[in-house]
């Protein structure tokens, strides 16, 4: 009996224990902040009613209840946060079409052919190539903006991107 009493007193201790130091740990730092209503106005003409928070002077509002005010959709993507209507992405087969149309005479005359290398920072780098039955031959590489769709070339020469 002395032993049962005595697991059940080290099981209470230990799991206080871990208890207290998940309560400590999950505490972090405290602020003093008001939660306060606040009428949103937008142009002088009242919009919405939104919860806000102040915290050492600022006022913090949610994005959402802002969209809402401006009748706007609110839509996170990646790192980006848009208000309204959201920019537009191409994708690679859009950028592969892109590409062939800025250079439609010679991928005609030499039957090119496109391919998406991969992405650097915003743009797809494309590879236009001709494909013969025992190798294939790089015509050239090529940007495409994955937001504007502006086209640029790989100069192997000047090792830079030029314009066409």
């Amino acid at each position: 009996m002395k032993d049962k009493l005595k697991g059940l007193f080290v099981g209470l201790i230990v799991g206080m224990m871990i208890t207290g130091a998940t309560a400590m740990a999950a505490s972090g730092t405290s602020v003093n902040a008001v939660v306060k209503k606040f009428d949103v106005f937008l142009e002088g003409t009242k919009k919405n009613t939104a919860e806000g928070l102040i915290y050492n002077g600022n006022t913090y509002i949610s994005v959402k209840d802002i969209g809402t005010t401006e009748s706007r959709q609110v839509t996170i993507n990646g790192n980006k946060l848009y208000l309204g209507k959201q920019q537009k992405i191409i994708t690679e087969n859009q950028a592969i079409t892109i590409l062939l149309d800025k250079i439609k005479n010679d991928a005609t005359k030499y039957n090119l052919h496109v391919m998406v290398e991969g992405i650097e920072g915003t743009k797809y780098s494309l590879r236009a190539y001709e494909d013969f039955s025992d190798h294939i031959a790089t015509y050239g590489f090529y940007y495409v903006d994955k937001y504007t769709g502006k086209v640029t070339k790989y100069d192997i020469v000047q090792d830079k991107e030029v314009e066409i």
